[in-house]
């Protein structure tokens, strides 16, 4: 067993390397006017492929075999930030320090925060790390979903609502093109869920639009533009958040479908997104109780953690439920075997209460321990 995880573990780590090294690399390209109206230097990233060329793999081997257990452990989390100006004595400064320091996170998720703040906090970070840190961020509307005095771009849907896929293309490039800019090397979009349930209270706009093949079009076109500008794009929530009235944020969402719905539904934008070479996918705090009907139960309120993404009184605890796809090896091998899914696999958020319900931190709620260690060795990193 000890030998099977510690090859998963292997794996993983050169997916995360080998996606720095590629992010990494410079070209000649021409310039280009962003949705800012700043014009963004020639020199640009190298298009990103999920296909590792022989002298990646080569350069993540080499530092994996330098690498103690803790160093690999630690590259598969990624912490989040505010960034905001944080003097090098202060104590938010050292905690986020210690991380990466000591604990040797692989990435940087940044949350809402000005330009300058941002870029001189991931500067000061990349310099401490020891191993290139990967920098992320939730940038689905463009830069000004999180950057203070940047451009929102219109929500996914108004996007589709032309007609035109070249459309969300153009919207990657341009998001790619200032994520980079920022020091950014993978960007959480685009949003691949289908907008099927008029009672959904978190994804709706977020989402293409409620016919699968036409999410798809949207799905693939931007992926392409994205990527082509040198960010690893990320398809997300795996297997898809628009089937559901609840919010992961507050608690356990269950789509109770079948894997023939599943297939014709929520899974064809995901295709899409992984035929056109997406580097990455982001599970869901999703539960799918007819593919995999592991029950799990609330935790008692002495162990659970206190919710950060909703209060106390927005929090939906329901009295069952069944394992998010976060932690099921059904719902990762569907993603892995069946889509062929080769790139890196991320969570959601690990704060949300859709998980924070049912398990904590430190694994303190024993049951299905055995499919939660073997799935994090599947998916690498955690968001926050």
């Amino acid at each position: 067993m000890i030998s099977i995880l510690k090859t998963k573990l292997r794996q993983i780590i050169t997916v995360v390397l080998v996606g720095l090294l590629l992010t990494s690399a410079t070209v000649t390209r021409a310039p280009l006017i962003t949705a800012t109206g700043i014009s963004i230097p020639a020199s640009s990233s190298k298009p990103y492929s999920r296909r590792p060329s022989s002298d990646a793999l080569k350069w993540a081997n080499k530092e994996l075999k330098r690498m103690s257990l803790d160093e690999k452990i630690g590259q598969l989390i990624s912490v989040g930030v505010n960034a905001t100006f944080l003097n090098q004595d202060s104590e938010a400064f050292k905690a986020l320090r210690h991380q990466v320091v000591d604990n040797h996170v692989g990435g940087i998720i940044l949350f809402r925060g000005p330009v300058y703040e941002s870029v001189v906090l991931v500067n000061r970070m990349q310099e401490l790390a020891r191993y290139p840190l990967l920098v992320s961020a939730d940038l689905e509307a463009g830069s000004g979903m999180r950057f203070d005095d940047t451009v929102n771009f219109p929500w996914n849907m108004a996007i589709a609502a032309t007609g035109n896929p070249d459309y969300a293309r153009r919207a990657g490039e341009l998001t790619a093109r200032e994520a980079r800019a920022l020091g950014i090397q993978q960007i959480y979009a685009p949003v691949s869920d289908v907008n099927n349930n008029a009672a959904n209270p978190v994804i709706n706009v977020r989402s293409y639009g409620e016919d699968p093949n036409d999410v798809g079009r949207f799905v693939a076109a931007f992926v392409k533009g994205a990527q082509n500008e040198g960010v690893i794009a990320t398809a997300k929530h795996f297997p898809g958040h628009g089937d559901t009235a609840t919010d992961s944020h507050r608690g356990l969402p269950e789509i109770d479908v079948t894997r023939e719905r599943l297939n014709s539904v929520e899974l064809v934008p995901f295709r899409a997104a992984v035929d056109a070479g997406v580097g990455a996918v982001m599970d869901g705090h999703i539960g799918l109780p007819l593919i995999d009907p592991t029950a799990i139960t609330p935790l008692p309120q002495d162990l659970k953690l206190r919710p950060s993404d909703a209060d106390e009184n927005g929090e939906i605890v329901n009295a069952k439920g069944t394992m998010p796809t976060t932690l099921s090896p059904v719902m990762n091998g569907i993603l892995r075997h069946d889509l062929n899914f080769d790139g890196l696999i991320v969570t959601d958020a690990m704060s949300m209460s859709g998980l924070t319900i049912y398990f904590t931190r430190s694994n303190r709620n024993r049951r299905n321990e055995h499919e939660r260690t073997d799935h994090l060795l599947h998916t690498g990193r955690g968001v926050g």
